[in-house]
């Protein structure tokens, strides 16, 4: 399970609700590493519903590779929804990285 401030997480279901293909997955993982970006790996219990993005909808309809990626976060949708701040700067650096190449 994603921890705060943990780094920034790479998001993945069997049910294919989220985006991402073990070659996204593999250029965002290699990022990280290769910048020292903190990050986790969650891949959504096959046997529960889980969340679900629109990612997978845009990676259907655009001829482009699509990846899943946000942050850790408690409470979620609620007023006092939590989040870590060295996970928001993990995300800022890996977009940083990928739109510089």
């Amino acid at each position: 399970m994603p921890v705060l401030n943990g780094g920034l997480v790479l998001k993945t279901a069997c049910s294919q609700t989220y985006a991402g293909d073990a070659e996204a997955i593999a250029i965002a993982r290699s990022l990280c590493e290769s910048h020292d970006i903190p990050y986790q790996f969650f891949l959504n219990r096959s046997d529960m519903r889980g969340g679900s993005t629109l990612g997978s909808l845009l990676s259907a309809n655009m001829p482009m590779r699509t990846m899943d990626v946000g942050l850790p976060l408690l409470a979620m949708h609620s007023a006092r929804e939590t989040m870590g701040a060295s996970d928001q700067e993990a995300l800022q650096r890996l977009m940083t990285v990928f739109f510089s190449r």
